[in-house]
């Protein structure tokens, strides 16, 4: 009789371990920020937005890019301060970049190649500074023919497949006048199509309960006039045509705090299984909790976060 007893503890003890099919499903939570910091106040309040979320049972941090404001220069300092956030962070940092940190670096006469390079290996060359291996990501750059874009990733957790494509504000980098960006923009975007396709098919080959796509831009899902987002649209309503899970896009860009679905099929109709998420963007440092319960048929649900003001002494 100790003998059973024994061995339905070992029993119980195994269910429980991290790494089986118990532990794997089971709910969990993240932080997303993005379209933050734009100047130092706003540094230092995420700073203690960010110090704040270490005490909390997140299991990671995303920021959906923009890490510094439009319009001004884009320095290394600006990048390693955030780098250095990142780095300081006690859980993985789910980043894609935006057009702030590069596209639009020509407007204060910075060079957009020359910092996207620089964006590429000062948060994705040390994979201690995201640490996104501790959430078993699959990288588009272990292909050879794609092994620049260190940027596109996916991973699973508790059965939901979440896929980061570099897709930014400001058009995409699509700039007809600029063919240095045009290079650019072409090269990425078809990067970005195989990396999608390649994503949709691994959803549908593993039955994942639900997907999150993570992007920078708001690629205009209402209207889809933008000559920079027309492929990616057209391939993510071609996997929606045929995939009957929940899918949220979980993105920044256009500052606007919105849970909706507003993207629609060839003939009108709303994609009911689709929601995107915008988060807070600046001037508002908030962030989004994120919900991802496995057993909820809606699996995504959210709630803002905000940072707490401690009351003023009497």
């Amino acid at each position: 009789m100790k003998k059973f007893f024994s061995a339905v503890a070992v029993l119980a003890v195994v269910c429980l371990v991290p790494g089986n099919v118990v532990a794997k499903d089971r709910p969990f939570s993240f932080l997303a920020i993005g379209d933050l910091p734009y100047n130092a106040d706003q540094a230092t309040l995420l700073n203690q937005l960010v110090k704040q979320s270490k005490k909390e049972r997140f299991e990671f941090l995303m920021h959906v890019g923009d890490i510094q404001g439009g319009g001004i220069p884009c320095t290394d300092t600006l990048a390693t301060n955030i780098r250095d956030l990142f780095r300081k962070y006690p859980k993985p940092v789910v980043y894609t970049p935006g057009d702030n940190e590069w596209t639009d670096c020509a407007v204060d006469g910075g060079d957009p190649i020359e910092r996207l390079a620089n964006l590429r290996k000062l948060f994705f060359a040390d994979k201690k500074t995201l640490r996104l291996d501790k959430l078993g990501v699959v990288r588009q750059s272990r292909h050879e023919k794609y092994a620049k874009y260190v940027e596109n990733y996916r991973f699973t957790k508790s059965g939901v497949l979440f896929v980061v494509a570099h897709v930014v504000g400001s058009g995409n980098n699509y700039k007809p006048n600029d063919p240095k960006s045009m290079k650019e923009f072409t090269e990425r975007n078809a990067a970005n199509l195989a990396f999608l396709k390649e994503s949709y098919i691994e959803a549908a080959k593993t039955d994942v309960k639900g997907v999150a796509l993570v992007i920078h831009a708001n690629p205009d899902f209402e209207m889809g006039a933008g000559e920079g987002f027309k492929d990616f649209l057209a391939s993510l309503r071609g996997f929606l045509s045929g995939y009957n899970r929940p899918v949220v896009c979980i993105h920044g860009d256009s500052h606007y705090y919105r849970i909706d679905k507003p993207f629609r099929d060839a003939n009108g109709k709303t994609f009911l299984g689709f929601t995107r998420i915008e988060v807070f963007g600046s001037p508002n440092v908030a962030g989004l909790i994120i919900n991802v319960d496995p057993d909820d048929p809606q699996i995504f649900s959210t709630r803002p976060y905000y940072l707490k003001i401690k009351p003023k002494a009497p």
